[in-house]
């Protein structure tokens, strides 16, 4: 018994001695308790506190408030974070007050973005222009074969398109709508700096940031290269630290997306036997998919390795990229070898700075003949690949002479290579020295220099008539040259709240093109060496092997410019720029232009009138007016030229060559000038977390270039190229941005962008001899039977891209025929139609509106993002479609699935019957990837695999291969007739790919 009381006395000192030390402990801690708030007293959901040095964290509920308990007491240091504000670091001890009130301050990185602009760099807060920055975070995803594919759909205005899937294609690029009639469309490149630097000369992995000068009051200072609109690259450069070294790298499979949709060898067969119609005996017999014989998946890959590191004093980095994209055409692929270097010296306390940038790319390219899409279409699908030795002269290969335009596609495909080799090499350097507290000067020099090879070959035994039995080859090998010198004077001064800068320059550039050769030959004994010795040939008496020769051209550029940036407490901003050119390329009387630009802006969110409203963070309101030109003609375009003439004759025994005038000259040839009024409204509410911006344009360009038709005499030539012509576009752009979720392991952005261009052609007549043009028709059909049939009208009151046809009302069964509508509403057969005389304006192929969306999730370790992009109200003359229709020759000819169902057994002509909606809406590309948590391993820094597709669907009421056709028109016949299928399009392509990222 008393064992038994010992031990309950012994569990009661133990109860107490526990109790104690609780209450002793409890003592020496405290509990934290705060609310956190915006900059607009609103209370922060999910905001994340966590006490530093230690595993202890929590988030701040739907009021904002948080919770610590029984925190020891002593200094604390609690970390405030959340999505778009500052974070902030508070001191806590024992004298704290229980309840902590936080106020974060908004993170201004989206307001205080370093925005690069023409020779030197803004804030973006302080911007007055239309400037959009577009970072690798929002890169297009997938295999990109150059820098300007990242940028698909993801600036509003930008419309950047390749019009198919050929891997060796340039894209053809247009920024709020068309601008010229000849002088060419796609922006103007600065690459770190250097004016005009070739684009592909950048690695896709080596671009920090690109910023796209939309409006004329940002592009001006470039004067008369930046009608068009501007594209600043910025690329990587060393940092300070120890060296770094990222590789990063895919491998991915591209597929055919879409194919034509032409009878197969049974559906033809039934097609002939169910309207009674025979094909010749020897065409006949075979099952042949044409399409499937030229198509392959393509196999692709890239691979990038870089370093970067550096002191205080001395920074470096260097990359290598291959790049190797194989067409889904069979001997059709790119390859790509990228290096660069950088090196960065300062001395004298950073007063005196020095850098350098090497580049370098080789591109070896293999081309295919367009022809063979044609063909393998139209060709019958009961027709053999290959036949018997009645054949032999064509190599074996199954062809039927005497039809026209009619060539075996797996014949031309193997019987004709064309490869072409470039090298670009630019070397930049620059010398920066501080003078004074805010005086600046640099000093800048590049080089670049381009070389161009190319080898074309037919064989011996191809079925064209040049080629057959005696081979035909093309050599070209041409190089030039950009060399750019700058010296930049800058002056930046504050005054309490008034922040002055004021910068001054000088610009030279030479430029040297077409230096070279360009030679032919003909009569080969042997396909064995190509074109790889011209000398072997043997033509016949009076062949002209350099009648294509090139014309070495040199042009200089001569400016001078200046800017001046005011300031005041980032609340109103006012930028004035003016640019002087001079170039060589123009008439002796008009070579200097001024080109000059005004822009401000009020952020009207900074007045005291505004500080109560809660529902803006931030509102800014821009305006601006500028001038920019466009000199992209060749040099001597205003001069009188000779030229050798397409004959030879007879001169005292020889063959002499005869020359003759090329080109008239113009002595009053001047710049087109492109005048722009701009109007946006910058906005961000709900913290930050949404940030839109809406931007109205009115763009007028004058003095157009065009070619004018002249009598001779008096002119010496049938054509001058005079100024005289104009053109708007007007339209606006819509961009949101949006933060919708913003949780610690949980994220979702989403970016949309929205934009609709109106043009309009307001004059042709020119300035030079009253030579005036009411309309012009572009574009001949190659069809056969449309001999001087025309796609489309350049008339002034109508947009670029009208086309003018036949208006097709429908087929009539009873009467076996298609009716028509003429101009004043008689509805007529095809043969009471009169060519132009009842041509009506039917259609165009620009866009009403461009659009793309863009998502972007993370989950703990997850990414995940899709891209949406697509046009609506753009049109498309399908002349594939149209050619494929010719039922009446089915027996010669294969027809598509959709004429055959039409059954119309009429012969096609020019109609709107051919013009198809091309709106669309395609998911652009996708990826899922996954980032490893690498903290503890030694050598990773960071690593992450990723997953991606690319053209995954479109969905289109247009019955081509693809809508989205390029905006000039095929054969390279200019940008006055965009938007038409005719027959040789090559598909785009569907990939997936698999990739790598890894930090060392």
């Amino acid at each position: 018994m008393r064992e038994k009381t010992f031990n309950l006395k012994m569990l009661g000192l133990l109860f107490l001695f526990k109790v104690w030390g609780i209450s002793l402990i409890l003592a020496q801690s405290q509990n934290i308790s705060g609310q956190v708030f915006n900059h607009l007293k609103q209370p922060l959901s999910g905001a994340t506190i966590a006490i530093e040095g230690t595993t202890t964290a929590t988030q701040t509920d739907a009021e904002g408030k948080f919770t610590f308990r029984n925190i020891s007491l002593g200094k604390n240091q609690l970390t405030v974070n959340y999505i778009g504000y500052q974070s902030q670091t508070i001191a806590v001890d024992n004298k704290t007050s229980s309840m902590i009130i936080i106020e974060l301050v908004p993170d201004s990185q989206a307001l205080g973005e370093v925005v690069v602009v023409g020779y030197g760099t803004q804030k973006r807060q302080d911007l007055t222009g239309s400037i959009t920055t577009i970072t690798p975070k929002n890169f297009n995803k997938g295999v990109v074969g150059s820098a300007d594919q990242l940028l698909v759909g993801k600036v509003p205005g930008l419309i950047i398109n390749r019009g198919g899937g050929d891997p060796t294609a340039s894209p053809t690029i247009q920024l709020r709508g068309p601008s010229s009639l000849t002088a060419g469309t796609a922006p103007f490149y600065v690459i770190d700096g250097v004016p005009g630097a070739d684009i592909n000369v950048v690695s896709p992995e080596d671009i920090v940031s690109m910023d796209i000068l939309r409006d004329a009051s940002s592009t001006a200072i470039y004067g008369s290269r930046a009608a068009n609109g501007v594209i600043m690259v910025t690329t990587k450069r060393g940092s300070l630290g120890k060296a770094e070294i990222n590789y990063s790298g895919y491998a991915a499979t591209e597929n055919i997306s879409n194919r034509i949709d032409v009878l197969s060898a049974s559906e033809y067969r039934s097609f002939l036997e169910k309207y009674n119609m025979q094909v010749a005996e020897s065409e006949a017999g075979y099952d042949t998919d044409w399409q499937a014989q030229l198509y392959r998946n393509g196999i692709s890959h890239n691979q990038n390795l870089s370093i970067n590191g550096g002191a205080e004093t001395t920074k470096y980095s260097a990359s290598i990229n291959f790049f190797k994209n194989q067409g889904i055409v069979k001997k059709n692929d790119l390859q790509r070898l990228n290096g660069r270097i950088t090196l960065d010296q300062s001395a004298f306390d950073n007063r005196l700075r020095l850098g350098l940038m090497v580049s370098n790319s080789n591109t070896f390219s293999n081309h295919i003949d367009f022809n063979v899409f044609n063909n393998a279409a139209k060709f019958l699908p009961v027709s053999p690949i290959k036949k018997d030795e009645n054949y032999s002269q064509y190599g074996g290969y199954f062809q039927v002479p005497g039809r026209t335009n009619y060539f075996n596609p797996v014949a031309i495909l193997n019987q004709r290579s064309e490869n072409q080799e470039r090298n670009t090499t630019l070397v930049n350097g620059k010398i920066s020295v501080d003078i004074l507290s805010g005086l600046v000067f640099d000093l800048s020099g590049s080089l670049q220099r381009n070389r161009y090879d190319r080898y074309y070959y037919q064989s011996r035994e191809d079925f064209d008539p040049r080629a057959l039995g005696i081979g035909y080859a093309n050599r070209t090998a041409t190089k030039g040259t950009e060399k750019v010198y700058e010296a930049v004077l800058n002056y930046s001064k504050e005054i309490e709240n008034h922040n002055f800068k004021i910068l001054v320059g000088h610009s030279y550039q030479n430029s040297i093109v077409n230096d070279g050769i360009d030679a032919i030959n003909t009569n080969f004994t042997s396909d064995a060496l190509g074109a790889n010795n011209l000398g072997l040939g043997n033509p016949a008496a009076g062949f002209l092997p350099f009648s294509g020769f090139p014309q070495k051209q040199e042009s200089i550029l001569i400016s001078y410019f200046g800017r001046i940036n005011y300031n005041y407490h980032s609340r109103y901003m006012l930028n004035a720029t003016v640019r002087r050119d001079g170039s060589s390329r123009f008439g002796a009387n008009n070579r200097w232009a001024l080109f000059p630009s005004i822009g401000a802006a009020w952020r009207i969110s900074q007045e005291a009138f505004m500080k109560d409203q809660k529902a803006f963070d931030d509102i800014k309101l821009r305006v601006g007016y500028g001038q920019s030109g466009n000199q992209n003609i060749v040099p001597y375009a205003s001069l009188l030229q000779f030229g050798v003439q397409g004959n030879q004759f007879m001169y005292d025994g020889k063959w002499v060559s005869s020359y003759g005038p090329s080109s008239n000259a113009n002595p009053d040839l001047k710049w087109e000038t492109t005048g722009m009024f701009n109007i946006g409204l910058d906005l961000s509410f709900l913290n930050n977390r949404i940030q839109t911006t809406v931007e109205y344009y009115d763009k007028k360009t004058e003095d157009l270039l065009y070619y004018y038709t002249v009598p001779t005499p008096p002119y010496l030539f049938n054509t001058l190229l005079a100024n005289g012509g104009s053109m708007t576009n007007k339209g606006f752009e819509v961009s949101i941005s949006a933060d919708i979720i913003k949780k610690q392991n949980w994220t979702w952005t989403s970016s949309f962008n929205l934009s609709r261009n109106q043009n309009r052609i307001g004059s042709l007549s020119s300035n030079v001899g009253n030579l005036s043009v009411a309309e012009r028709y572009e574009y001949f059909f190659g069809l056969d039977g449309w001999t001087q049939q025309t796609a489309s009208i350049v008339k002034p009151g109508l947009p670029i891209g009208s086309f003018a046809t036949f208006k097709y009302i429908g087929y009539d069964a009873t009467a076996q025929k298609t009716i028509y509508e003429k101009a004043n509403g008689e509805l007529v057969t095809a043969d009471k139609l009169s060519a132009i005389t009842d041509y009506q304006v039917l259609g165009n192929a620009l866009p009403d509106f461009t659009y793309g969306w863009n998502n972007a999730f993370t989950y703990n370790k997850f990414d995940l993002s899709f891209f949406f992009r697509g046009m609506y109200g753009n049109d498309v003359f399908n002349a594939t479609r149209a050619d494929l229709s010719r039922l009446p020759q089915a027996a010669t000819t294969n027809i598509s699935v959709i004429a055959a169902e039409e059954g119309i057994f009429e012969a096609p002509i020019p109609s709107s019957r051919w013009i198809e909606d091309a709106s669309f809406l395609r998911l652009d590309n996708a990826t899922v990837g996954y980032t490893f948590n690498l903290k503890n391993r030694n050598y990773f820094r960071n690593a992450r695999v990723y997953f991606t597709g690319q053209n995954l669907f479109v969905l289109t009421n247009y019955s081509g291969i693809d809508p989205e056709v390029a905006f000039t028109a095929p054969n390279n016949a200019g940008a006055l007739a965009p938007g038409i299928d005719d027959r040789n399009y090559y598909p785009k392509t569907r990939s997936f790919l698999l990739g790598l990222s890894l930090g060392f």
